[in-house]
């Protein structure tokens, strides 16, 4: 099932969320854990259709809030964040890489929405992959899901810094 969200503002900005279903087989190559493959793994994606300069504050939480609606109506969702080199994106911090800096203020928007939320029993786990000759191509993943989950998700989590 792919989905996706669209959330607007009065200033112009237009940002899609699209959830992307990755199907049990996909799952299976990664692992054969039979609670990883009781889980229900999408991939996030963020596309910004119209705007320019930085997305703002209001943006961002809206995104937040998005996802964090979808995972209290899906128990065994897990959304998934990758942060390649590919793209560039603006960023108020030249000093770190482009996906270095979007996992990081994706870490610090869901630290900052589940605690202003007081929300329970999620976690964001981070994986950091790194080429071996190349630290410019650092790459990173986020897994959300339950605390119930975590070990499922730290199998994958595992296996991806292992390539």
């Amino acid at each position: 099932m792919d989905l996706s969200f669209d959330i607007k503002n009065a200033e112009g900005d237009h940002v899609m969320v699209a959830l992307s279903y990755y199907d049990s087989e996909t799952i299976s190559l990664f692992s054969s854990d039979p609670l990883t493959l009781t889980l229900v793994f999408y991939d996030v994606t963020l596309v910004r259709k119209a705007g320019t300069g930085y997305v703002g504050y209001n943006i961002l939480f809206a995104v937040s809030d998005t996802l964090a609606k979808f995972m209290m109506e899906n128990e065994d969702a897990v959304l998934c964040f990758y942060c390649d080199a590919d793209t560039d994106v603006r960023r108020n911090h030249d000093r770190l890489l482009p996906q270095e800096y979007r996992s990081k203020l994706f870490s610090k928007m869901f630290e900052w929405y589940v605690r202003s939320h007081k929300l329970k029993g999620f976690i964001n786990y981070k994986v950091e992959i790194e080429h071996p000759n190349n630290s410019a191509s650092r790459q990173f993943a986020h897994f959300i899901c339950r605390e119930k989950h975590q070990e499922a998700v730290a199998t994958i989590g595992h296996l991806l810094m292992e390539k």
